[in-house]
């Protein structure tokens, strides 16, 4: 080849490298394990934050900063918020303005997002319940450059509910976004690609694939082999298998706001009665449990809300007998035998119930050990496993007894996780708890612990849920993988991250 024809080829490649079909950047592979079918799987969350512009965003280490907004303000005491646009175009050309995010969240009105109500937006629940027409969602244009947002309640945490994929700006007119990034292909494979040639710290690789694998060990040999970036746990299985694969310093381990235990079916059976509840609580050791995994980011939740959150042993220990939850494990077994001889239940006349297990050997290895410890109390528990789909089935049909529930939220907010507990929510209902909870949901920041804090204790004396430890998410990250940190809430942005040419 001559040196004219090769300065040519040169020049052709670096032109397709510029043009529009083809990014400046690096290539960014992602692998969750879990099931991208899932309504609000970890895989689809990543695709919406690369694609569903919000008015807030959250940066590598989970911390918000500016979104589709400049800057923002609270007023008349933290229950409104002003927001300032920045200057944006959709891109079929069309300037971005405000009335733009008053019709999407009104439209997440009409699909009924609960994240409206999450975020304590004036008539929320109102306009979920169709109460109200979604015009009455307390969201504003007054100009065409500033968003107003009214509030129920002031809320410290409405800007990191804000950031959520789930209140995008989007548009109803075909082809047009806002986003960094366009998204193709099934959704066990989806491939993103940089709109915008240069790359920028909120769209830095060109292409971002986030495929899913139903179980760890061939995703962590795909990363052992060179073949995949990142890969991340759905939940908590595959996190044995990954600690072994583990070399150097690639395991990524981040705690989450939430609680992993067993959601119980309190219409049917024996588990309609509150005391039999009440002593599958007692009758569990977290402490060694939770001490078994040998992580810091695991510890023993005994409430429905974790220790990070304002769960303690306390308020609810008081409620669920005579000793308390914190108390020796042979006080409190005794008692869970107690409750449940009175129930009809022990020695010779044992408690069967089953509970169903999703996939993975961590699942199995947590409900052998709780298993062992109901067994002392006159519990005997079988196990029945099976993927997500099939125990949703059974779960929305009331078709079990316990279920596994690995149950988190993005952001830290006590109210958002006793929500799932709320009356017309689920199997459980406690009028009194709802009571207090809207109470809470209503009072000022410096009231709203207190009255949570009560909401619990009073769900707690007859448990929707077997509380276990606080809940983990995993990853394998390649050290060629820039700008990774670790975070409480386990928030990051994929488009976010960095991708060098360091080995692993």
């Amino acid at each position: 080849m001559s040196i004219s024809t090769r300065i040519m080829a040169a020049a052709l490649m670096l032109l397709a490298g510029c043009s529009p079909s083809g990014p400046q950047g690096a290539r960014l592979t992602v692998t969750v394990v879990g099931d991208a079918e899932r309504p609000g799987s970890l895989s689809r969350r990543l695709v919406a934050e690369a694609t569903q512009p919000t008015l807030v965003a959250r940066d590598g280490a989970g911390q918000t900063v500016a979104g589709l907004a400049t800057s923002w303000r609270f007023v008349d005491d933290g229950r409104g918020l002003i927001l300032r646009l920045r200057p944006e175009q959709w891109s079929d050309g069309k300037a971005l303005v405000s009335a733009d995010v008053v019709a999407a969240f009104r439209r997440a009105g009409l699909r009924r997002e609960p994240m409206l109500a999450k975020a304590g937006l004036a008539r929320a629940d109102d306009v979920l319940a169709r109460r109200a027409p979604v015009s009455a969602l307390g969201v504003m244009a007054p100009i065409s450059r500033v968003v107003e947002l009214r509030l129920d309640a002031a809320s410290p945490l409405l800007l990191g509910w804000l950031a959520e994929p789930e209140l995008g700006v989007t548009a109803l007119r075909k082809g047009a976004t806002l986003a960094a990034y366009v998204a193709s292909g099934p959704v066990e494979r989806r491939e993103l690609r940089r709109r915008e040639m240069a790359a920028s710290p909120e769209a830095r690789p060109a292409t971002i694939l986030v495929q899913a694998a139903a179980v760890a060990g061939p995703a962590l040999k795909a990363f052992g082999d060179g073949k995949t970036d990142i890969v991340m746990g759905e939940g908590l299985a595959g996190l044995g298998e990954a600690r072994i694969a583990a070399r150097g310093d690639v395991m990524r381990i981040d705690p989450l706001w939430g609680v992993y235990g067993y959601v119980i079916n309190t219409l049917r059976g024996p588990l309609a009665n509150a005391a039999v509840r009440r002593a599958l609580v007692l009758a569990v050791d977290r402490r060694i449990l939770a001490a078994e995994f040998g992580l810091e980011a695991i510890a023993p939740a005994e409430g429905l809300l974790p220790p990070s959150l304002g769960g303690a042993p306390q308020p609810v220990a008081r409620t669920l007998g005579s000793v308390r939850t914190g108390d020796d494990f042979n006080a409190r077994m005794e008692e869970a035998r107690a409750l449940l001889a009175a129930a009809g239940w022990g020695g010779d006349h044992p408690l069967r119930l089953v509970l169903l297990l999703p996939p993975g050997r961590e699942h199995r290895s947590v409900a052998e050990r709780v298993a062992a410890d109901w067994a002392q109390a006159g519990v005997v528990l079988a196990v029945s496993e099976g993927d997500a789909a099939m125990q949703d089935r059974l779960m929305a049909r009331g078709d079990f007894d316990l279920a596994v529930t690995e149950a988190s939220v993005p952001v830290p907010d006590a109210a958002a996780l006793l929500t799932r507990w709320r009356c017309g929510a689920g199997p459980h209902c406690n009028l009194a708890a709802d009571v207090l909870m809207a109470e809470a949901r209503k009072a000022g920041p410096a009231e709203r612990p207190r009255l949570l804090a009560e909401s619990e204790a009073a769900m707690m004396t007859g448990p929707p849920m077997v509380p276990l430890f606080t809940p983990v998410r995993w990853a394998m990250v390649s050290r060629n993988v820039e700008e990774w940190v670790p975070n409480r809430g386990a928030s990051h942005p994929v488009a976010r991250l960095g991708v060098g040419g360091r080995r692993r």
